[in-house]
């Protein structure tokens, strides 16, 4: 039996990643070791504006709420859900109960920062990937 993971991750190169989050070294941070970890792509914007403004050319959304732009990270959620239907979309906050606006916004997951958020992102991203990769992988056996 294959481990979800890196094999999975190999066979998805073209996916890419937006992540949003409005403290700059924070965001840098992110992005680096999301990067360095998956072998992918991940673009850091500061606002969801920005990013709604951008090609929305990713497979994988990455949102933090609590920053104060005029575009909350629940509102940024559903706006990325009118436009990339298909996307895999993560909300991340440190309330525990912003779940319950996240998922109805139209996040796929969401994500509590509690713990080693990054560990935890590139499981729920790895995850993504092996759901893609199990239709073609039942096809070719």
């Amino acid at each position: 039996m294959i481990e979800y993971g890196q094999d999975t991750i190999e066979a998805h190169r073209e996916m890419r990643i937006s992540l949003v989050h409005a403290h700059t070294p924070t965001r840098e941070v992110l992005t680096r070791a999301l990067s360095v970890k998956l072998k992918l792509p991940v673009t850091g914007f500061s606002c969801v504006e920005n990013l709604l403004q951008s090609s929305m050319d990713y497979d994988v959304f990455v949102v933090y709420s609590d920053f104060g732009h005029k575009i909350s990270g629940v509102r940024g959620v559903a706006s990325i859900r009118q436009q990339k239907r298909q996307a895999f979309i993560i909300g991340v906050s440190y309330r525990p109960n912003l779940d319950k606006r996240f998922l109805p916004a139209g996040a796929n997951a969401f994500l509590l920062r509690a713990g080693n958020e990054i560990e935890e992102l590139v499981r729920l991203i790895r995850q993504h990937c092996d759901a893609r990769a199990m239709p073609s992988a039942a096809v070719s056996r």
